[in-house]
């Protein structure tokens, strides 16, 4: 199996697409409710609405260009439960998300 390196690639976008992801990272700040380290990741907790199940997918569309050793998984059930999204991959990525990964994210949100 190929494994990609652990390393985050901002330089893949444009300017237009580092705003939008800047725009789409900070909707899911506001809808984003709790933050789990599981044994294989990250876990993301949101409110459960349409609207953010949207978001989140367009956020993944950005991130798995500048992130490709990651794996996103997004758990949906009914509206009383939250939307999940977990990342994953192999122990250095693991390592990446648990201490790299927030500050990366802030990173590439103040990239002009």
């Amino acid at each position: 199996m190929d494994t990609k390196p652990v390393a985050c690639c901002p330089g893949v976008f444009d300017k237009e697409q580092l705003q939008e992801y800047k725009k789409i990272w900070g909707l899911l700040e506001k809808r984003r409710f709790q933050t789990l380290e599981i044994e294989e990741g990250l876990e993301f907790q949101f409110f459960s609405d349409n609207d953010t199940l949207q978001l989140l997918f367009q956020w993944i569309s950005f991130e798995r260009q500048c992130c490709a050793f990651l794996t996103f998984t997004v758990a949906v059930a009914n509206k009383e439960e939250p939307i999940v999204l977990r990342l994953t991959g192999t122990e250095d990525a693991k390592s990446y998300l648990k201490n790299e990964f927030q500050n990366q994210i802030r990173v590439i949100a103040s990239l002009d």
